[in-house]
């Protein structure tokens, strides 16, 4: 079994929910659902490309997990650099009646040149010249199933 501990030390992306939320006055802003409140998940991503790619992947999977009733018409989610706090990418999905599924709507709003060099400054690392190497990590030990031809016994054949 691989847990989150074993995948690196720091992850370099949080993943947000946002929901529309209600203003007292009118309107509606941004908020966090109560059961989803924090992060959403923590990930890991060196570049735009793949930051993009983990928004994108969350933001299909989301609605899956918790369903049209809690989302409401629409949601984002963003990602958030742990170090800086500043914005590496968001989207946002809204309910299509007719298809019946949330939908992607806007364009993807990239923020990872300002973030990677925010970061930079703060830490004097590049982060798209990092990469996970499970090798740097020690080993542990992995529980597998055994393999089904291993674990065959030959079965005798009957005498006719």
């Amino acid at each position: 079994m691989i847990t989150f501990a074993d995948l690196g030390p720091v992850p370099t992306v949080h993943l947000f929910l946002a929901v529309p939320v209600p203003l007292l006055a009118s309107g509606w802003t941004w908020g966090q659902l109560t059961s989803y409140r924090g992060p959403l998940a923590r990930e890991y991503a060196y570049s735009a490309r793949e930051c993009e790619a983990l928004v994108r992947t969350y933001g299909t999977a989301v609605p899956r997990i918790v369903g049209h009733r809690e989302l409401g018409p629409r949601f984002r989610v963003c990602a958030k650099g742990p170090v800086t706090g500043l914005t590496l990418g968001i989207r946002e999905w809204e309910w299509s009646a007719s298809r019946r599924e949330y939908k992607a709507v806007g364009e993807y709003m990239c923020g990872w040149r300002e973030a990677v060099r925010a970061y930079w400054i703060k830490t004097g690392e590049m982060i798209e010249r990092q990469r996970f190497d499970a090798s740097a990590y020690p080993v542990g030990v992995i529980p597998l199933a055994p393999s089904p031809i291993a674990g065959k016994v030959p079965r005798k054949r009957r005498s006719a």
